[in-house]
């Protein structure tokens, strides 16, 4: 039995004795060792095992349990079509087999995987079997659906269990669409022989092939269960489909499944061989075929469609010819930006059919095919869920709703500018944009020699915990540092060499320098450990999100690290993946089972779908606009067991904003999603809130809208919030509190007082004249909003407002004749972020005087109950006992033993209140903040003293902000926006393609 075999007989002990427990204690696992070890004479495998031997996995198997048992997951939510009905019926269920995805489930369980997650892909994998169309149907179908999940959270695991249940059902042809590069192709290929074929190649360095992954739980074909029919596939690591393969022995009477790029050449051979084999007379093959388009969001989309119905871009055309060629045929694209699928045209059926040529014998052969309408998901679209161990960008950067400490893991880079510009001097002194062929870069930025360096003390710490993890299915072997600096190709292959460079004098100066002097590279090493390491490792279990756990994140220091550096120098290899170099990363093991150590240095190739191995050190500075492309860039979004207080993402602080404003967009739509779903809503009432949300704009590829006109926008239905506030301009605090004060005392006679607030009614004139006063407000768009209120007007909505100011916040005092107001005022307490804070929210603060409400979320809403003002009690406690009912009925869908109480302690969210208010009725919430809090003036904070001296800051005014609530509106009175209004410029630069296969072929 091996060592792995022995850790899941102990792990499966430990939870079954832990159901006996309601409370799982520290002492309950030396009780269950002494337990397990007293009988394990009794357990086949573990007593032919030594005493150090036995105890070592004991302890491997709790930690995994320990780490594992906490993860939590919600279920999948899904928007259907209206009058959707499934033909999965309880009866078909009964009918079908279980054989692929049994064995798929089963493999995920003995590869370690949570029992919670292993459910909850069993259940959405069927929920989204039973969305597609029905396989065994006798008439034509044409089924478009589209999954969303995290970028790099398992949606491949996802697209591989609905697969195995495919094939189950009876789909008998499977095209995998795997984005536009073969890296990633051939990435996906693998996963595919191992999820769901069971053969294929072991091991890419010696080009041999076997069963694998799944074929070690259960064997299906000649070789194995005869009952169960083997699916094939033509398509290998090595090949795609082209000619060569095209030409082999490949029959449809067979289970198939092809993983193919999204390559004009590829599936134009795909469109001549599926149309060569249709019999004669024949117009379309009637064998059930399913399409999974993964990265549907990438070269998919039909970008030439506005104008007109018979125009389409290449890629997406050829998808459509194929669906064409079949009569019962499933679309499922996958993705984790849906914006521009959804913002994508719906095209009605051409007249027109679409046109091939390629060389045949030596001649050119035209062929034209028809086309399906669209890939718009009409049908369906599904949103999963990430498990609680994934760290994505919500646990990174900035979020209004998730109230998650941010992990730090963000370091600001400020001196990459000048090896890598956007823009260079002509000779006659006036700038250019830099082009490929300028000389750059000449030298590494200090920074990224540090990032370097970074990756170096990432790999000793991860290897000064193999002895914890040794026989772990949690260790990832693999080591990898990514450096996405810009989309030039010569420019990765000169940061190519230096880094060469850089990393060979690394290892000499590590090898031949005492580890005890401190002047030379031990020393540099322990500052840099210091700086970036010592305070992360040593708390990272502060910043976990709940029901996240990892018992191999153990403390270390830099002496404990410090014996490891030769060996984790040792063997890096150095990478530029790009079509010049034809480098590839392909991570294998050596025969000790040490894995690789890359430094990959990229563009566009690494920027979608290819995952990266033990990936801790991300140096990230390519410039790129607002899209939705710049979270697909996120390779460090993921799962990181036993060194996540290893990473480090070293970003430009604009990036951050931008992944900041792309984080809260999303963040925002995915609530509206569920929102949705709660109201029986379709998919096309969400692609109308995509459209209108004020973040699309800014969050979607530039060539999805470049054509339209204009965009509709609305703020209905939302909380906006004043969230970033500039407090080194001394000027701009004291007006906007003079102001303020104005206002109000121009209103004096009209506000009233209740306690928690001061309460001023006023018309819709006023509040705009209000929302005109000056602030101190960072990126809040006050004319949007006030033309979204003047359109609301003009419909008889939100004529009436309410202007609410906090009275009983906890910081300091204001006196009522410092405010106008009848009796005094306690501040409200936003604390300014610490030296030991992540460094992105310090780093704006001292550096450029920015503070964000965040550390936890973006949001300065004190409570959700400061939004029930326009609410009678009646209407409250209705909002509030339907609220508790909802949250329990979700616990006890979870299996919770005490839902009702859990649901009871949860705190009410602002839209309980908010979703209820009338619609003629809106609410602004203004917040005075305490600055003396801001600046932590009672902390001894040297460089916020400093600050506040520099710039004549005055902390006994407050900063003031705002919270404005939109209630529901309907119809929906949002207005239009010019695309000249935004950053709308084109993505720098078309995407680099792979090889292209060229249809001349003969």
């Amino acid at each position: 039995m091996t060592n792995s075999e022995c850790i899941e007989i102990i792990k499966s002990f430990i939870k079954e004795k832990a159901k006996e427990r309601e409370h799982i204690l520290h002492s309950f696992f030396e009780d269950i060792k002494i337990e397990i070890t007293n009988i394990r004479s009794f357990f086949p495998g573990l007593s032919a095992l030594d005493e150090v031997t036995f105890l070592h996995l004991y302890n491997v198997a709790a930690k995994e349990f320990q780490s594992v048992n906490p993860i939590e997951i919600d279920p999948s939510t899904s928007l259907t079509k209206k009058d959707f009905k499934t033909w999965l019926t309880e009866d078909r269920k009964k009918q079908l087999q279980y054989d692929y995805i049994n064995r798929y489930l089963t493999y995920l369980s003995k590869r370690g995987r949570s029992e919670k997650v292993v459910d909850e892909i069993k259940i959405s994998s069927e929920k989204i079997l039973s969305k597609l169309g029905d396989p065994k149907s006798e008439r034509p179908f044409y089924v478009k659906g589209l999954v969303v999940g995290s970028v790099q959270s398992g949606k491949t695991g996802n697209f591989n269990a609905v697969i195995n249940r495919a094939i189950d059902s009876g789909y008998s042809l499977i095209i995998v669409l795997s984005g536009i590069m073969e890296d990633l192709r051939s990435q996906t290929q693998m996963r595919i022989e191992e999820d769901v074929i069971g053969e294929g190649s072991l091991d890419i360095s010696k080009d041999n092939k076997g069963d694998k992954g799944v074929g070690s739980v259960r064997k299906f074909g000649e070789q194995g269960d005869q009952s169960v029919r083997q699916v094939f596939s033509i398509t290998s690591y090595k090949s795609d489909f082209k000619k060569s393969v095209k030409d082999t022995d490949f029959s449809l009477n067979n289970k198939n499944i092809l993983v193919c790029k999204k390559n004009t050449g590829v599936l134009k051979n795909l469109l001549i061989w599926l149309s060569d084999y249709l019999n004669e007379n024949k117009e379309k093959h009637d064998i059930p075929f399913l399409i999974v388009d993964d990265e549907a969001d990438n070269a998919s989309l039909n970008n030439l469609g506005k104008k007109g119905v018979d125009y389409a871009s290449k890629i997406n055309g050829h998808i459509r010819a194929l669906l064409n060629l079949f009569t019962r045929k499933t679309y499922l694209g996958y993705t984790a930006t849906p914006f521009a699928n959804v913002l994508q045209d719906r095209n009605g059926l051409s007249a027109l059919r679409w046109p091939v040529s390629y060389r045949l014998n030596g001649q050119t052969v035209d062929k034209d095919f028809g086309q399906v309408n669209n890939i718009f998901p009409d049908d369906f679209i599904e949103l999963l869920n990430p498990p609680s161990n994934y760290i994505g960008a919500k646990q990174i950067f900035e979020t209004v709703l998730n109230d998650a400490l941010k992990i730090p893991l963000v370091e600001i880079v400020n001196d990459a500018i000048a090896e890598f510009p956007s823009h260079t001097l002509k000779d006659d002194g006036t700038e250019r944009a830099t082009v490929r062929n300028d000389n750059f870069p000449v030298k590494l930025p200090r920074s990224l020699e540090e990032a370097t360096q970074c990756f170096v003390l990432s790999i000793a710490l991860r290897l000064s915990r193999i002895a914890d993890m040794t026989d772990s299915g949690f260790l990832n072997p693999h080591h990898t540092m990514l450096v996405h600096i810009s989309r030039f190709i010569p420019w990765q292959n000169k940061t190519k060499d230096l880094l060469g460079i850089y990393i060979q004098k690394l290892e000499e100066d590590i090898n031949n320098d005492l580890p005890n002097n401190k002047k030379l590279i031990y020393g540099t090493l322990e500052k840099t450990w210091n700086r970036y390491y010592a305070t992360i490792v040593q708390n990272i279990r502060a910043y976990l999100p709940e029901g996240y756990s990892d018992e191999f994140l153990v403390s270390k220091t830099f002496s404990e690290v410090k014996g490891h550096l030769i060996d984790a120098v040792k063997g890096i290899e150095i990478k530029a993946v790009n079509s010049e170099t034809g480098d590839k990363l392909q991570y294998v093991k050596d025969s000790s089972g040490n894995g690789k150590k890359i430094i990959a240095v990229g563009g566009n190739r690494l920027s979608r779908g290819f995952t990266l191995e033990g990936l801790t050190i991300n140096y990230f500075i390519r410039n790129t606009n607002y899209s939705d492309t710049l979270l697909q860039m996120g390779r460090w979004f993921g799962y990181r067991p036993g060194y996540l207080d290893c990473c480090k993402v070293f970003t430009t602080f604009d990036a951050v904003q931008k992944f900041d404003s792309t984080t809260r967009a999303i963040e925002e739509l995915e609530a509206e999603f569920i929102k949705l779903k709660r109201l029986n809503k379709t998919p096309q009432d969400f692609v109308l809130r995509v459209r209108k949300h004020p973040g699309t704009l800014k969050i979607t590829r530039p060539s999805i809208l470049k054509n339209t006109k204009v965009v509709n926008w609305s703020y209905q239905d939302q909380l906006v919030q004043s969230t970033r506030f500039k407090v080194n301009d001394a000027d701009r605090i004291n007006q906007s509190w003079e102001a303020f004060r104005a206002f109000i005392n121009t209103h004096h006679s009209q506000i009233t007082y209740d306690d928690r607030f001061f309460r001023l009614d006023l018309s819709f004139i006023q509040l705009i004249e209000f929302l005109n006063l000056p602030n101190t407000f960072t990126e809040f768009e006050i004319p949007s909003i006030i033309r979204f209120i003047e359109l609301c007007a003009e419909k008889n909505k939100l004529k009436n407002w309410t202007i609410a100011i906090k009275a009983n916040g906890e910081g300091g005092t204001l006196n009522a004749n410092q405010t106008g107001l009848t009796v005094n005022l306690g501040l409200s307490v936003r604390s300014g972020p610490k030296p030991e804070s992540a460094t992105y929210f310090r780093e704006q603060f001292i550096t450029r005087g920015i503070f964000s409400a965040s550390g936890k979320s973006a949001n300065i809403v004190s409570s959700g109950s400061d939004f029930d003002l326009l609410l009678s009690d009646e209407v409250k406690r209705k909002a509030i006992a339907d609220f508790r009912l909802e949250r329990s009925e979700y616990f006890r869908g979870k299996d919770i033993p005490d839902f009702a109480q859990k649901a009871l302690n949860v705190t009410i969210p602002e839209k309980v209140y908010r979703e209820i208010m009338p619609d003629d009725h809106g609410l602004l919430v203004v917040y005075l903040m305490d600055l003396k809090a801001i600046f932590r003036e009672e902390m001894q904070d040297s460089e916020m003293d400093n600050m506040v001296i520099k710039n004549g800051i005055k902390t006994d005014i407050p900063l003031i902000g705002y919270a404005i609530g939109f209630p529901p509106i309907s119809p929906d009175p949002g207005g239009e926006y010019v695309h000249g209004d935004y950053d709308l410029d084109d993505e720098e630069g078309e995407d680099e393609w792979d090889e292209i296969l060229e249809t001349n072929e003969d």
